[in-house]
Parts: structure tokens; sequence; C-alpha cells
């Protein structure tokens, strides 16, 4: 990997300066209400039944896929001419920032816009899917905490602090690959079972590095 940058090594070492640095942005913060709220919501509302575990069992499940499908189709959108005009997004705009300056910690977090129209849509969403009420409930604490879990493995991945946990420091590692080695590879974030499924997880020493990698789609902006 390159020689640290002057951004890289003033980036957080200990742990406190890593919660410090992670919870001064607002996606963070907003995710940890999220997760709380619906999490004692849920433990508000009892009435536990065995059911209650197959809505955020299927969330734990689905979640590779989600992250693989946003990371590929969204955040490496590549700008699209239709009838002469170049049509592109804010969101791929900014990830393609993040890959030029994958140590800028202002361009990892969920971009706080996305916040306002998303949320009210999935948490609607789950309560008009869902049997009940106490499942949507379930359901949604784990989406949130799994939302929460993404923005603290992509935020260690971006930093020089990783807590001793083999299961962060395999993502931090392979997030990593994904910067600097080949960004077609490697797209799950907090999990890995999509790029394994889909073929997007092969063997280090069989990926080359892209020219591209930092300068997604070869694009300047």
């Amino acid at each position: 990997m390159n020689t640290p940058s002057k951004e890289q090594t003033a980036l957080p070492t200990t742990a406190g300066a890593a919660l410090r640095a992670m919870y001064s942005h607002p996606s963070p913060v907003i995710l940890s209400a999220l997760a709380v709220f619906f999490v004692g919501l849920r433990i508000w509302m009892g009435n536990w039944q065995w059911q209650d575990i197959i809505a955020p069992l299927i969330i734990l499940l689905a979640w590779p896929f989600w992250e693989w499908a946003i990371h590929v189709f969204l955040l490496h959108f590549k700008p699209t001419t239709l009838f002469g005009k170049t049509f592109d997004l804010p969101l791929p705009q900014k990830h393609r920032q993040h890959h030029r300056e994958p140590w800028d910690l202002s361009n990892i977090f969920i971009h706080l816009g996305v916040f306002p129209v998303v949320v009210p849509i999935i948490v609607a969403l789950f309560y008009a899917l869902m049997p009940n009420a106490a499942l949507a409930t379930g359901a949604l604490a784990m989406f949130f905490l799994l939302a929460l879990n993404y923005e603290l493995t992509h935020f260690l991945a971006h930093i020089n602090w990783c807590p001793p946990l083999s299961y962060y420091q395999r993502r931090v590692r392979l997030h990593r690959l994904h910067h600097f080695r080949n960004e077609n590879l490697w797209w799950g974030v907090s999990m890995g079972m999509g790029d394994v499924i889909l073929g997007t997880a092969p063997p280090v020493s069989d990926a080359e590095r892209s020219p591209t990698v930092d300068n997604l789609h070869g694009l300047s902006r």
C-alpha cells in the first residue's frame, strides 16, 4: 500500500480518539439514536414470541446483499449521457471523492440528506409489510443496529486504530483492498457474504491492481 500521507498520520490512533472523531459526525449519532429507540421500544412492547426472531434474522441474512447492491449500483454509478446531457447523482459524486481521498473523514459517513428521505420510507414499509407492530419494531431494531455497525466498520477502515477483534480486523483489511487494489472487488463493508456468493472476493493474489482504483471510472470528479 501507499506511504502514509500527512492526512493519514493525523487520524485517530486510540479507542477514545476514534470514538470522539466518529461521533463528531451526524450520521453515527442519528443511527445510534434510531437503534436505541427501536430496541427500547421493542423491549417496552413485550409480549415476546418465538416468531420475534424471524424478522431480525431475515434482515441479518439480507444485509450483505443490501450492502453489496447499494455499493455496486448506487455508489459506483457511472454518469450516463442521455440525449446529449450527462446524468449523474450526488451520492456517487461524493463516493468518487471518497475514493480519491480515502483518509478524508468528511466523506466516509452516510450523507445527512439520506436520512429524512430513506428512514421514513423504511419505517413505513416495515410497519406496512409486517404482520404486527412488534415484529416490525424488532426488524427495525436489527436494521438500525446493522446500519450503525456498517458506519463503525467503514470508519475503522479509514483510521489508524482498530479494536483487537478478528471480525473488524478482517473487514478493515478487505475494505482497504477495495480502495487500494481493485475497486470492482470486495464490495461488502461490514459483511462479506455477498462478495463470497456473488464472486467478488477472490484470493488477493489473483486480483490485479486496478489503474482506476482511486479514480472511479477514470473520471476526474
